[in-house]
């Protein structure tokens, strides 16, 4: 009897038994993925107080629509792999289009930032929130300089360009900062490695570590760092993979990116001039510069041997064969509107891992 109650308290000492590591936990883009932020955006029903249906509001309704479908499709990827925890922005309820500044939250990753156990806050838009206030009344480490009285601009932190710092262990890959960012950045990472690149943003549409020694980017980083930080490592480069890979829309993708400067681009609206002005007026902000972007280096890594991808690419798959890695596919059909993939539109809070070194220094 007393070996069956020493045995029942165990059990319970193993069901509560606190994680190995701390909630916010992600040193890389590669340790096993265990929580992680899903963007959002507004649903259908936001934009019923538009007049022009067909031109306009139809349009936005099935970029609601199928960018959630999407999403859904995500998160069932997640899931199955494992992902303990998956949060996502809030929007308020009931709320329409002309009842406030129209805006999304669809790339968190662009200015949320997770190094170490710290999450670190570059914007303020109040669908994070309460996602923030989670992990603060919890006691985790959080930077969050908003407040109600707080003037953004006086921040110098504000819009920081968060894909640009890329993470590897104690050391992390810094490109093009304006120098103001940059020297906030040094003075609140004090002890981490900082490497600088001048390739122009290397956000996560241009250059993805998909585990330590492999690397898949559009730019030959290996001539500029071969006998440095990256010595030893695999390349793939994916040079000319835009949008002429993309079948079948390339062949309407041109004219419609002439007319929003190679901004972005929506399928089946090519001639419709009326909701390409409303884009470009009204909603100027929600779109970025597509033409710069291939999506098949924006991925989301759940280990060293699981890899979300947008789609199937030949060279993508080969070396991920080479390296015994899986990919798994899930397509975004509106990356080309919101300029984000599958790693812009995630914030991995949490990986199960540890600060290790990876590069060479």
């Amino acid at each position: 009897l007393m070996l069956q109650v020493l045995d029942m308290f165990k059990s319970i000492e193993e069901q509560t038994e606190k994680p190995k590591y701390p909630r916010i936990n992600s040193w890389c883009g590669w340790d096993p993925l265990e929580e992680v932020w899903v963007g959002r955006h507004y649903p259908s029903d936001y934009w019923d107080s538009l007049k022009n249906k067909k031109k306009i509001t139809d349009p936005l309704k099935r970029i609601s629509d199928e960018t959630e479908e999407d999403y859904q499709s995500l998160i069932k990827i997640l899931k199955d792999f494992g992902v303990k925890k998956i949060l996502r922005p809030e929007f308020l309820k009931n709320i329409k289009y002309g009842d406030d500044q129209p805006s999304h939250a669809t790339n968190p990753r662009d200015h949320h930032f997770v190094y170490g156990n710290k999450l670190w806050r570059f914007e303020d838009k109040k669908f994070y929130d309460d996602l923030y206030n989670e992990y603060k009344n919890e006691g985790h480490a959080v930077y969050d300089p908003y407040t109600s009285t707080t003037d953004p601009k006086l921040i110098v932190s504000h819009n920081l360009n968060a894909p640009a710092c890329v993470r590897f262990g104690d050391a992390i890959l810094i490109d093009q900062l304006p120098y103001n960012q940059y020297k906030w950045f040094k003075h609140n990472f004090k002890d981490t490695k900082l490497f600088v690149s001048v390739f122009g943003g290397h956000s996560d549409g241009a250059f993805c570590p998909v585990k330590p020694n492999l690397i898949v980017t559009l730019w030959d980083y290996k001539l500029n760092f071969k006998d440095t930080i990256f010595k030893g490592w695999d390349f793939l480069f994916l040079e000319n993979e835009s949008f002429e890979k993309v079948n079948p829309i390339w062949g309407k993708m041109p004219q419609m990116l002439r007319k929003t400067n190679n901004r972005w681009y929506l399928q089946g609206e090519e001639d419709n001039n009326e909701f390409i002005n409303f884009v470009d007026t009204y909603l100027n902000d929600w779109v970025g510069y597509c033409a710069e972007s291939v999506f098949d280096v924006n991925m989301l890594v759940l280990d060293q041997h699981n890899v979300v991808v947008n789609s199937y690419n030949k060279k993508v798959f080969d070396m991920f064969k080479k390296h015994k890695i899986e990919p798994i596919i899930c397509n975004l059909r509106h990356r080309f509107f919101w300029d984000g993939g599958l790693h812009c539109n995630t914030v991995d809070i949490r990986r199960r891992g540890k600060k290790q070194r990876y590069l060479n220094y």
